[in-house]
């Protein structure tokens, strides 16, 4: 792997990110705008969560809210992000491949982009959602939602890498929202079989107890990155085929 090589990559990716407005719309206004919507418009209503590290716990219904707006922010962002790295990058890539340029350096490249834009949204996150109210475990919040972000780029890179890119953005504009404010809503009283296999299972029970438990359920963080990793490993190969 050349550093170069890599340096180059990231550099150019960032230039695009730049002279792109609809995406940096996309990593800043989004977040806010999301979890402004749910934090000013939602009822202070006192509601019973079940909090994984703390059993269930009555909180304002617009803090539980919030913290779902965090992950879906941040589950679009990096979807969709995912999504255009790997339509954008993959005919240019294989002719830099065939230029001399090693698979693994554009791998890595791709993947630290979608890094530096979940980045970028969990910091716009937790600064508007810190507005509203403060979580029991700010750091651990962010650590859910920066997973998330991962999480679902990779999952951007994997439908990126099978549709085209119209399908891809109604996928990832639908799918995180069902994942988290339907099938992981922590308000429901049961967990359906397909939630626990969704990419926000673990980050939203991750979350949930960083916002209104200071303790962490550490199987939650551990089950985040495991999905994180097996993620990773597809989008990888994935990405291989395509160069």
């Amino acid at each position: 792997m050349r550093t170069r090589h890599v340096q180059t990559a990231v550099t150019t990716g960032l230039r695009e990110y730049a002279r792109t407005p609809v995406l940096l719309a996309l990593l800043l206004f989004a977040p806010a705008y999301l979890i402004g919507l749910f934090g000013y418009l939602a009822p202070e209503t006192p509601t019973p969560v079940d909090v994984p590290g703390a059993g269930q716990l009555t909180v304002p219904l617009a803090d539980v809210l919030t913290v779902g707006g965090v992950l879906v922010a941040n589950a679009l962002v990096g979807g969709l992000v995912g999504l255009f790295v790997v339509q954008s990058a993959t005919d240019a890539d294989g002719r830099l491949v065939i230029a001399g340029f090693e698979p693994a350096s554009l791998l890595l490249a791709r993947g630290t982009l979608v890094g530096v834009a979940a980045i970028a949204t969990v910091t716009v996150s937790m600064a508007v959602t810190l507005l509203f109210f403060e979580p029991a475990n700010v750091a651990m919040l962010a650590t859910a939602g920066f997973l998330t972000a991962l999480t679902y780029g990779m999952v951007g890179i994997i439908v990126g890498s099978q549709v085209d890119t119209l399908a891809g953005v109604w996928i990832l504009l639908f799918l995180p929202i069902l994942d988290v404010h339907l099938f992981q809503n922590p308000l429901a009283t049961e967990t359906e079989l397909i939630a626990t296999i969704l990419p926000a299972h673990s980050t939203t029970n991750l979350a949930t107890d960083a916002a209104f438990e200071a303790g962490i359920w550490l199987l939650n963080l551990g089950t985040a990155i495991a999905y994180l990793v097996v993620t990773t490993v597809i989008a990888t190969g994935l990405y291989y085929r395509e160069t």
